[in-house]
């Protein structure tokens, strides 16, 4: 559009030239801004599997806490740890288990079967896995008299700490877990 005024002439709006540096500069402010949601939303889905993780870990830790904490006859090497002890209520189980804690191949299993006292009857045992990729595991029991020990006879007292140490491959890492669990009462007497 041309336009005269005082004898000369004036165009008024945009030349080509200038619309298309216009449009080059919006198109490269809209794909750095998708690069920016992109990346945002990835890096959203990032933190959220490594929550997902770490819930998971905190669940089991939490699991396992529980349950040495309310058990008793407790038995068990640097391998393993057998104990009697009240399951989850999201179970729906009630009455007395006889649990295992252990490792087989590259996963850490939780076993339980119903507790009987005397000769018990045959029953299957419950199998759980609780992680997997595991490259070590192991067991001590603080006892009163001895420190730290890696063997817990069955009959003898309870252990006042139980440290649960679960490497894991990769760069998951796992913290140390130390476990107080309750005082039995007969060993007071």
């Amino acid at each position: 559009m041309v336009e005269r005024r005082n004898g000369t002439e004036h165009t008024s709006g945009f030349t080509l030239l200038e619309l298309l540096v216009v449009i080059s500069i919006l198109g490269l402010i809209l794909a750095a801004l998708s690069n920016g949601v992109r990346f945002a939303g990835l890096a959203w889905q990032s933190q959220e599997r490594h929550s997902a993780r770490q819930g998971d870990r905190d669940d089991v830790q939490n699991l396992v806490r529980n349950l040495i904490a309310s058990g008793t006859s407790f038995e068990g090497d640097g391998t393993s740890l057998r104990f009697v002890s009240e399951l989850p209520e999201a179970l729906a189980r009630g009455g007395l288990y006889e649990v295992e804690l252990h490792k087989t191949a590259d996963r850490l299993m939780l076993s339980w079967h119903p507790h009987f006292k005397g000769a018990s009857p045959s029953t299957e045992r419950t199998d759980a896995e609780l992680v997997k990729g595991v490259t070590g595991f192991e067991l001590t029991y603080y006892m009163q008299a001895g420190g730290w020990q890696h063997v817990l006879k069955a009959g003898t007292e309870s252990p006042i700490l139980v440290r649960i140490d679960v490497q894991l491959g990769g760069a998951r890492p796992w913290p140390l877990l130390v476990v107080a669990p309750m005082i039995d009462t007969h060993q007071l007497h």
